[in-house]
């Protein structure tokens, strides 16, 4: 549950209605809009006076989430559809409860390409489909195909150009299948009579798509995507039939008054968050609206914007730090350092993780900031702006900037890439006024790519990776910012109600990495770090781990999960088998995370045994 001030209850100069608390619910099959009815009274009798629901578009088929949304005429059939959603509006009406629905503007689902509709006619028809200025992408790259990672080693072609193993076409010859994947026929060219004929190798070259080596994701891709995942495709809602296209059904909730207000997913991933929030404030006559903003130590959310602020991770940052003993820090600090055999630098760590970010699974948009670059000046070599970009992206402070606003970050980058990389100056001097210029297309999409940068380096690497108090290593956090003091959080508490009134206070979203309950028992730790450092020496005696530093954040998580009885009783016995598991799964996902000793793609089958083994101990 999450709640705004106590004096946001009362409705502003607009009279549009304001929460004074949330509470989120996970619409799926499962549970459905339907049920979800049922249970409006329960959460009005604790004090909710509005239900927050999770993305109601229909999404991709099975899709526990929502965030894949395929389809935006329509609320999703299998969590309750349009009845489902009309018949909770109508129970919250009748407690006298607001409505709160997360909606996803910066993506769709493309896994199965034949349930999003406007994604299989272009990938049909190519530039000459109506939907072709829907999806970012940069045609000329692909010599005029979109890139389609799915191809598995066992299946490339020896060499340019030859077959792709098991390409077939459907019986109709109206469909190209990979293994269980569904691709469109361009009209003309499979069948007899045609160019390609009834060769699925031919008909494949002839298509308005390329599938490829999931290997090109890192540096090949040729379409802009939901950070590094290649099955969530970008919007350019910028573009307004784009906006009016997917906002269809959204439009209709505000106009028959079925929702009171929205969650906007992941802004910084559009070109323009600003007047995206001007035309989302004209269609919702001036709703509530809040915005997925990660806020970095002493940066403040635009005035500017259209929103009632932010979601509620910068105010989650500073409860957990106002309730961390400042005493804990210099011997918790000791013993990661006794631990990883030398002194962790925060800094000099996330600038790694994101260069390597920006090397790797994200080095697609680097190149394509390139591309945009050179279009605009061809003063330094591509194999330089390469380079220069993705350590640019690596020093950026902040998720993005908004420029003109925020040209402060952007400066500070340039600063630190020249300490970095001196070599670099003469490119960074090419550089500057390029990136600095809002009219030039690269400075618009390489404010699009820092947040991807900063998320999957940080929140996705690097969080795994420091393990001094676990409980700081949260969305919206730093890590190396360890406690606040009283008076400080009072001051940031005085200004968040004086400028943002309205904005969500929260303690966990779906996007946190450890519960309220999880972060506050590691806190204690702070408390009584000699007495966790002995404790700690104790377990790793008994089961011995590779990497002691990664056991000391794996052995934080076994604690904040504790006791691990189910019973409620509180008294440990033996670890029941979903709790291991679960221990099991957690471990698999944070060792590959940090990508240190072993990762998704390429897995230390003796590391991770090592690590498995330890949870089991």
């Amino acid at each position: 549950m999450a709640g705004t001030s106590p004096a946001s209850g009362a409705a502003p100069a607009g009279g549009t209605r304001r929460p004074v608390s949330t509470y989120r619910l996970q619409i799926t099959e499962d549970f459905d809009l339907h049920t979800a009815a049922g249970r409006l009274e329960y959460l009005r009798d604790l004090g909710v006076d509005w239900v927050y629901l999770s993305p109601l578009l229909a999404a991709e088929p099975g899709s526990d989430h929502g965030y894949d949304v395929v389809a935006h005429d329509r609320v999703d059939e299998s969590r309750g559809g349009a009845e489902g959603l009309a018949a909770l509006s109508a129970e919250a009406r009748r407690l006298g409860l607001g409505v709160l629905v997360d909606i996803v503007p910066n993506h769709v689902g493309v896994a199965t390409p034949t349930d999003e509709q406007w994604w299989w006619d272009v990938l049909k028809l190519g530039r000459e489909s109506e939907h072709a200025t829907a999806f970012d992408v940069d045609w000329a790259a692909g010599d005029g195909r979109i890139r389609i990672p799915v191809v598995g080693d066992d299946d490339l072609p020896e060499g340019d150009g030859g077959p792709i193993g098991h390409l077939a076409l459907s019986p109709d010859r109206g469909e190209l299948l990979y293994h269980d994947n569904h691709y469109p026929v361009a009209p003309g060219t499979a069948g007899p009579g045609t160019e390609g004929g009834d060769d699925p190798q031919a008909v494949h070259a002839l298509q308005h798509y390329e599938l490829v080596s999931w290997h090109t994701a890192d540096d090949g891709l040729n379409y802009r995507r939901f950070f590094a995942v290649n099955t969530l495709a970008a919007l350019r809602v910028e573009d307004p039939e784009v906006f009016a296209e997917s906002h269809r059904e959204i439009r209709r909730w505000f106009t028959e008054g079925l929702v009171d207000g929205l969650r906007v997913d992941h802004p910084d991933g559009l070109r323009d968050p600003q007047r995206y929030l001007d035309d989302l404030r004209d269609l919702t006559g001036g709703a509530y609206v809040l915005v997925e903003k990660i806020l970095e130590p002493g940066e403040r959310l635009s005035d500017s914007w259209a929103t009632d602020g932010t979601t509620g991770y910068d105010a989650l940052g500073h409860l957990d730090r106002v309730l961390t003993d400042p005493a804990g820090q210099a011997p918790l600090d000791a013993l990661e350092t006794r631990l990883r055999g030398h002194e962790v630098d925060w800094a000099a760590m996330i600038h790694d993780t994101k260069r390597e970010v920006a090397d790797g699974i994200l080095g697609s948009e680097v190149r394509r900031i390139t591309r945009e670059v050179r279009r605009v000046t061809t003063e330094a070599p591509e194999a330089a702006v390469v380079d220069a970009v993705a350590e640019l992206l690596a020093c950026f402070p902040v998720y993005r900037s908004y420029l003109p606003d925020g040209v402060e970050h952007l400066d500070e980058a340039f600063a630190l890439a020249r300490e970095h990389r001196p070599d670099l100056a003469g490119t960074l001097d090419v550089l500057r006024p390029v990136l600095g210029d809002i009219w030039h297309p690269p400075a618009r999409r390489f404010q699009q790519t820092s947040g991807m940068v900063m998320a999957k380096g940080v929140e996705d690497c690097a969080f795994y990776r420091w393990s001094r108090l676990t409980s700081l290593n949260e969305v919206g956090g730093d890590p190396s910012v360890f406690a606040l003091p009283v008076t400080a959080f009072h001051e940031a508490m005085t200004e968040r109600q004086r400028e943002w009134p309205h904005a969500m206070t929260t303690l966990s979203t779906h996007d946190t990495k450890r519960g309220e309950d999880v972060r506050a028992r590691i806190t204690v730790l702070a408390e009584r770090p000699e007495a966790w450092a002995a404790a700690l020496e104790r377990l790793l005696a008994l089961a011995p781990l590779p990497d002691p530093g990664f056991g000391s954040l794996l052995w934080q998580a076994v604690l904040g999960a504790w006791p691990a009885s189910t019973d409620g009783s509180g008294v440990t016995g033996e670890v029941p088998a979903d709790l291991r598991e679960r221990l099991h799964g957690y471990a698999m996902k944070a060792m590959r995370e940090a990508g240190d000793r072993t990762t998704w793609t390429e897995p230390d089958e003796a590391y991770e045994a090592a690590v498995h083994a330890a949870v089991d101990a």
